[in-house]
């Protein structure tokens, strides 16, 4: 018995992923701590923004991750062909059966060239407008040596990272994503212990930044060992070939080039507040912000983890047009997003600075008012990320110019602003362009996709989702007793 509940925890997506992201709360709550006592406002800023450049630099990626993620999982459901938008999507016929193992080898050919491309465009991008946006935290910091042998490395670490994003989507797309999480997990503990001994040898951040990239290669490595055995298994050997199928490639290029400027404008809407913060001259304020942000972020991200775990499925299902399936599995799962998201806010809002304290850091989280602002933004965002990742799966992002639109408007708009009334007015801009759009035409296009009325969809979100855990608690409660 013990076993068979060892291997449904050691095999479960969901669960490994919650795994990978406590992993990611203990980084942030333990060595955040100790990074906040030991790096004064400018270092700490200066740590924050390079962290925000490296999803800059992964613009370069340009929608490719997600849409390889999505076509490895048609393939791997038994599909021939890939939909190049919601039409022949539509008019497919595709049924579920075995990987179609010719087609995945071919998908992974044609990646490798694409990845190796994207990866150089991520070098000029951190060269040119990277480099621009950090000017003021470089002048802040006197052109301090350290900053800039940071800042180099963090480059070397970006175009690494982009070439493990191919790895990571064949493996997710393959459902292997407890396999990746079990990884990422390990890699996670072992990187705050890592952490840990640097910094309590008072070793600045280019010592954490040489283990950062050391770790991006040891991962690079794990997963590509992975997929090539899994391929070889089956055996075909991957080799290093570049040949392009322009069929594929085709389909790949139809959805991607629209993912990407989507992704830029996504980019823009959520992290270019944080490029726009790094401007100011108050390092106190800035280090308050970008504090605030941070923790707020792993709390979304931790809600995140029981749909996020099953997206490769959700993909399969819809591949297929089985909404029935989708529907009865991801319901429960987004109360859960909800009520972790609500509650993990609330907390962090009513005890933030209380927990300052007590590490005896003299910096503050970001003014209610703020406070409540940035977080119903986080809260739609989210929300709407789901159902615009579902919807995509038929290879449409009709949602381009709006989302790219709502970048601007937050750059420009916040950069305006910013002067005139200070982060209040920049979360404020954030917060009001997300609502013209963004917050709810994902929304509307997935629920019209899987034909789920909205009063429907509400009802089985909250009361469904909430009798499903009732049930379930019960049910254990019972196990356990018995």
């Amino acid at each position: 018995m013990l076993k068979r509940i060892f291997n449904k925890i050691f095999y479960s997506p969901t669960i490994m992923s919650w795994a990978e992201q406590v992993t990611v709360i203990m980084h942030g709550l333990v060595i955040t701590s100790i990074i906040l006592v030991k790096f004064d406002n400018v270092s700490y800023s200066f740590w924050m923004t390079i962290k925000a450049l490296i999803d800059f630099a992964l613009l370069a990626d340009a929608g490719f991750g997600h849409t390889l993620e999505r076509s490895v999982s048609f393939f791997f459901s038994g599909a021939k062909k890939l939909p190049r938008n919601i039409k022949e999507y539509e008019n497919s016929n595709e049924v579920a059966g075995e990987p179609s193992l010719d087609r995945l080898y071919s998908l992974l050919c044609t990646s490798r060239g694409i990845y190796l491309v994207l990866s150089l465009l991520t070098i000029i991008l951190l060269g040119t407008v990277g480099t621009y946006t950090m000017w003021n935290l470089f002048e802040m910091g006197n052109q301090s040596k350290e900053f800039w042998i940071t800042y180099l490395l963090m480059g070397m670490q970006s175009f690494l990272m982009v070439q493990s994003i191919k790895w990571r989507s064949f493996m997710k797309g393959m459902r292997y994503v407890s396999d990746l999480s079990r990884f990422s997990t390990l890699m996670g503990v072992i990187k705050i212990l890592g952490f840990l001994i640097l910094l309590m040898n008072n070793l600045g951040m280019v010592y954490l930044q040489i283990y950062l990239v050391t770790d991006t290669i040891i991962s690079n490595l794990y997963l590509r060992q992975f997929v090539a055995k899994w391929f070889k298994s089956r055996g075909i050997k991957i080799g290093s070939s570049f040949r392009i199928d322009k069929e594929i490639f085709s389909s790949l290029w139809s959805v991607s080039w629209k993912s990407g400027i989507n992704t830029m404008g996504y980019f823009f809407t959520t992290r270019g507040i944080n490029l726009l913060t790094a401007q100011l001259k108050n390092s106190s304020t800035m280090a308050g912000f970008f504090f605030t942000y941070q923790i707020l972020g792993f709390i979304r991200n931790f809600a995140h983890t029981p749909v996020y775990a099953h997206y490769p499925e959700y993909y399969g299902l819809i591949a297929v047009k089985k909404f029935k399936e989708f529907k009865d599995d991801i319901r429960s799962k987004l109360f859960l997003l909800f009520a972790i998201t609500i509650s993990g806010f609330l907390f962090f809002g009513l005890l933030g600075n209380f927990f300052l304290d007590l590490i005896g850091t003299d910096k503050r989280i970001v003014e209610s008012g703020i406070f409540i602002i940035l977080s119903l933004y986080l809260l739609l965002d989210l929300h709407a990320i789901v159902h615009g990742t579902v919807y995509i799966s038929t290879n449409s992002v009709p949602f381009l110019i709006p989302g790219l639109l709502t970048g601007v408007i937050v750059l420009i708009g916040g950069y305006l602003i910013l002067p005139v009334y200070g982060l209040f007015g920049l979360v404020s801009v954030q917060l009001l362009a997300n609502l013209a759009c963004n917050a709810w035409f994902s929304t509307y296009l997935s629920l019209r996709l899987t034909k789920w009325h909205f009063r429907v969809y509400l009802y089985d979100i909250f009361i469904g989702g909430f009798k499903y855990w009732i049930n379930r608690t019960k049910e254990t409660i019972n196990k356990i007793v018995r």
